[in-house]
C-alpha cells in the first residue's frame, strides 16, 4: 500500500511531541515535509523526523504548495488555524486541524465553507476521542447498557498555571488564543460529552484569570494575562440530560486529569484519562441499590490512535468516530456561548 506524504505545520511541543512521533510510528505514513518560523523548533523536527534539509519550510504556503505532500496537518496557534486549514483544503489536501479548529464560530464555518468547495475533507484533532476508555464507553451508551443519560459530571485538572516562571506565551493572549481552559482543555470535554449525550441545548458559566500577569517573552518585564485560568460551567442537553463541568490549569496535584461520570437510568459508567485502559461500569437488575460496580479492562478492539485515523480516512477508510471539522465547529459554538455567559450572566442557547 502506497503511503500518505504528510506535511506539518507548526513544530511545537503539540506538533512534534504528538504528530510527529505518532506519524512516525504510523505503518501507512511518512512525513515528508515540515514548517516552523522557529529555527530550533525546525531542526529538532528535523532530526526527530528524518526530513530532508530541501522540505523543512518556514512558510506554511510553500509546504501545502509541495507536490510530494498529500495531507497536511495544523499544529500552530490558534489564530493561525482558519488559514492554513483553507489553504490546505483549497490546494486540494486533506488537513488535520488541531483544535480549537478557529478563534469564533464564525470562523469555523468559513473553514466548513472551504471544505464544501474543495472535494477533500478536514479532521478534528479531538485526541481524548482516540483513547480506548472513551471508545469503549461510546460502546456501552450507545448498546443501551446504562439506559438513558440523565447526567454527567466532568472535569479537566492540570497544575500547568501555577508552574514557576511560566512566561506571558500565546495561550495567555486573547489575540491569539481567542480563550484560555474554554477552547484549550475545554473544547475536549465538550466533545466527549456530546458524543456520549448527543448535543448541549444551553448553559450557564462562569469564568475567572487566577494568575493576572506572567513576565514578558522579550524580559522586558510583567504583562497582563488575557484568558482563561479556570471556567465551570452547566449544561442542559436537547435530550434532556444535565451536566455539570468545571475545567482548570490551576488545580495543584494534577498533571493531567480528565474524570467522566456518566449516569443512565439503569446504570452508570466512570473513566479517569490517567489510566484509560480500564472503564468502571455500574449496573444491575431490580433495586438500583443493589447495583455493583466493576472496572473492567478496556478490550484491545477499542485501541486506537489519532494520527492513524486521520491517514486510514486519507485512503478512504473513515473511523466511526471520525471527528470531523463540523464537529470541532460545534465545540467551537459552545466555546462562544460559555465566553458569552460568563460575560453576561445569564443561560445562553446553542
Amino acid at each position: 500500500m502506497k503511503k500518505v506524504r504528510v506535511g506539518v505545520i507548526g513544530l511545537g511541543g503539540i506538533g512534534n511531541f504528538k504528530h510527529v512521533k505518532e506519524l512516525i510510528e504510523c505503518k501507512n505514513a511518512q512525513i515528508v515535509a515540515i514548517c516552523d518560523i522557529d529555527d530550533e523548533a525546525l531542526e529538532r523536527a528535523k532530526e526527530h523526523s528524518g526530513v530532508k534539509a530541501e522540505k523543512c519550510y518556514k512558510d506554511y504556503k510553500e509546504l501545502i504548495s509541495d507536490p510530494d505532500v498529500d495531507a497536511v496537518e495544523v499544529c500552530t496557534p490558534n489564530y493561525l488555524h482558519a488559514e492554513m486549514a483553507k489553504a490546505a483544503l483549497s490546494a486540494g489536501k486533506p488537513v488535520n486541524l488541531e483544535k480549537p479548529i478557529s478563534m469564533s464560530y464564525n470562523e469555523a464555518v468559513s473553514i466548513l465553507d472551504a471544505e464544501k468547495e474543495s472535494g477533500t475533507f478536514g479532521m478534528t484533532c479531538f485526541s481524548y476521542r482516540f483513547k480506548p476508555a472513551v471508545r469503549y464507553a461510546k460502546f456501552i451508551v450507545d448498546k443501551g447498557d446504562i439506559g438513558n443519560i440523565v447526567g454527567l459530571n466532568v472535569a479537566y485538572l492540570k497544575n500547568s498555571g501555577f508552574w514557576e516562571g511560566r512566561a506571558l506565551e500565546w495561550r495567555f493572549e486573547k489575540e491569539k488564543a481567542g480563550s484560555g481552559v474554554v477552547g484549550d482543555l475545554g473544547v475536549h470535554l465538550i466533545d466527549l460529552a456530546q458524543l456520549l449525550a448527543g448535543n448541549i441545548k444551553e448553559l450557564t458559566a462562569t469564568k475567572q484569570i487566577v494568575v493576572k500577569e506572567r513576565p514578558k517573552l522579550d524580559g522586558s518585564g510583567m504583562g497582563a494575562v488575557g484568558t482563561d485560568d479556570s471556567c465551570s460551567f452547566i449544561a442542559r442537553f436537547a435530550s434532556g440530560a444535565e451536566g455539570s463541568f468545571h475545567i482548570t490549569r490551576c488545580a495543584i496535584g494534577h498533571n493531567n486529569t480528565i474524570r467522566y461520570d456518566v449516569y443512565g437510568d439503569r446504570g452508570a459508567i466512570s473513566f479517569d484519562l490517567n489510566d484509560p485502559t480500564v472503564l468502571t461500569v455500574c449496573k444491575g437488575e431490580g433495586d438500583p441499590k443493589n447495583y455493583k460496580s466493576e472496572t473492567v479492562k478496556v478490550p484491545e478492539e477499542f485501541y486506537v490512535t489519532q494520527e492513524e485515523t486521520f491517514v486510514d480516512a486519507v485512503l478512504g477508510k473513515r473511523d466511526p468516530l471520525f471527528p470531523s471539522l463540523s464537529d470541532g465547529a460545534f465545540s467551537q459554538k459552545i466555546v462562544d456561548a460559555i465566553l458569552e455567559s460568563s460575560e453576561k450572566g445569564c443561560w445562553i442557547a446553542v
